[in-house]
């Protein structure tokens, strides 16, 4: 039996400086502090990615937005063993998009896991249980109570044509990606797997959540 290559997990990061991260939730702590946060976030979430590929579970791509590459691997002591590349510009599906053709064009039919550093409950089981869905679906969504979705998991099935037509027009940032994403997919003959509900922490009310 042919076993599936494993997959790619990008990680869409965001330089963890003041000015640079976590605008809204610095309107109400302060630039310093919410630096502090997503520091601590995207450690977090570097960890869990480092130990699931030293498992052999997943290629880890981090995205970086916000300094270059050279400052990102001589500043950031909890980078795990990655492809490390250039988020570039335009909108989130832009990045993300842009990505996940890099992910499969180094490999092609290659599964794609996205991710952002920015939910304070990661787990490791959250990422396999999307690992073991892609090999038998192609379209896994982890939603966000925001209305958006804090993991894409894209099975190595899916197509160019699926993929293009799944981003096209989306609204970024509205509470309307999520809904869109799956009405989309259905009229393209995907029924997505649905992970269980996370929270990002983007503003003050989310970071209280997190603290209790």
């Amino acid at each position: 039996m042919i076993q599936s290559p494993i997959p790619t997990l990008v990680v869409m990061a965001r330089w963890p400086a003041s000015g640079r991260c976590k605008r809204r939730l610095a309107v109400d702590i302060g630039s310093e502090q919410a630096a502090i946060i997503q520091q601590r976030l995207t450690a977090h979430t570097f960890a869990v990615s480092e130990a699931l590929h030293e498992q052999g579970d997943v290629d880890v791509q981090v995205a970086m937005s916000g300094v270059s590459l050279r400052s990102a691997q001589r500043c950031l002591p909890s980078l795990p063993p990655c492809t490390l590349v250039d988020q570039g510009r335009g909108s989130l599906g832009a990045r993300m998009l842009r990505q996940i053709h890099r992910a499969r064009f180094r490999q092609q039919n290659k599964p794609v896991i996205v991710i952002g550093t920015d939910l304070a409950d990661l787990c490791q089981n959250d990422l396999r249980h999307a690992i073991q869905t892609l090999q038998n679906q192609s379209l896994v969504l982890g939603p966000s109570a925001d209305g958006g979705y804090w993991l894409l998991g894209l099975g190595a099935a899916l197509t160019q044509q699926q993929l293009d037509a799944l981003f096209a027009a989306v609204p970024w940032g509205s509470n309307k990606v999520l809904d869109i994403t799956c009405a989309r997919a259905r009229g393209l003959g995907l029924t997505p797997h649905l992970l269980s509900m996370k929270n990002d922490i983007d503003c003050l009310a989310d970071l209280h959540s997190w603290q209790r």
